[in-house]
């Protein structure tokens, strides 16, 4: 499979309604999904007013540790073993250090790591296991 064909079935599906897509072709297994649009709750500018009115000085927060994205470093596959029936190398609220694997990608039969960025938790896992994912897209997020 070409990867002009691959960037036609992506497009296809980014301008398409459908949420969700997996799809096989020519050994090539393809898992696509959009996030869920956030609504927006309209105000009236009368309210929007006495908001602004009602507010107070901000309160000083508490210092809240820097949430890091994992983005993929090129388009491929992601798997979060090194094998299918392989424990993940990481789990979600599992600690990992700077350096550590936590996910590898395959892209043109190459298996290529990727690694934390920093120490910390991990605190969302974003990717599946198996499925696409394309250039710059956030695998998991480190606390």
């Amino acid at each position: 499979m070409e990867l002009k064909n691959i960037y036609e079935i992506w497009d296809r599906f980014d301008e398409s309604a459908a949420t969700e897509l997996e799809l096989e072709m020519q050994g090539v297994r393809f898992c696509l999904k959009k996030q869920a649009a956030t609504t927006v709750q309209k105000m009236e500018p009368q309210a929007v007013l006495e908001d602004r009115t009602k507010k107070e000085e901000p309160k000083a927060k508490p210092e809240q540790a820097e949430v890091t994205e994992v983005k993929a470093p090129l388009v491929g596959t992601f798997y979060r073993g090194s094998a299918p029936e392989e424990e993940p190398f990481v789990k979600l609220g599992q600690r990992v250090e700077k350096g550590e694997v936590i996910g590898i990608i395959e892209a043109m039969k190459l298996m290529n790591e990727v690694t934390a960025p920093k120490a910390g938790i991990v605190e969302e896992i974003m990717a599946e296991d198996g499925c696409m994912v394309e250039y710059n897209q956030v695998l998991l997020t480190i606390k």
